[in-house]
């Protein structure tokens, strides 16, 4: 039995080693990841790709990468060498992709919120807050709980009259 694979269904898939912020152009869209260092693109067909990866307010320089997708996703992990560059390295065969200095470099334009606060309040165990955070392409709500510290009891010690 053969299956028949919808190349429609390849992505890329990035994923910063230290949660560093980056955006990608691919094919004149610009892509940015979440705060945490992810990015997917999804629904890319077959075939060669040279991407921009840059990062929020120049904090290092472009870099131009070349890949390419045959039949199935393409995942890399983004990581930083001891001499500060960056490199993709394929997470199924491991091989390491240095980039080049693009011919001329991108800005990136201003995606919308990758957070935003929907709610803060007040409940018995401390403060409730609320955020929706986008994750690729959807959003996830995300609670957070931070406890009222319960009261230290300090009792004098009593001494003993013998």
């Amino acid at each position: 039995m053969a299956f028949l694979v919808n190349a429609q269904n390849n992505f890329l898939y990035i994923q910063s080693e230290n949660n560093q912020p980056y955006y990608i152009q691919l094919k004149g869209n610009v892509h940015s990841s979440n705060a945490k260092g992810y990015l997917l693109i999804p629904n890319l067909s077959d075939g060669e790709y040279s991407m921009v990866l840059g990062f929020p307010a120049g904090a290092y320089k472009e870099y131009n990468y070349k890949f390419a997708i045959a039949g199935k996703p393409k995942g890399y992990s983004l990581k930083i060498t001891q001499e500060g560059e960056w490199m993709l390295m394929d997470m199924v065969s491991l091989a390491l992709i240095r980039g080049e200095a693009p011919e001329q470099p991108i800005t990136a334009v201003p995606s919308e919120k990758q957070i935003e606060k929907l709610s803060e309040r007040n409940t018995d165990a401390g403060l409730e807050q609320i955020f929706k955070v986008k994750n690729g392409t959807k959003y996830e709500n995300l609670v957070i709980l931070i406890p009222i510290p319960k009261p230290i009891v300090v009792r004098e010690a009593q001494k003993k009259n013998n």
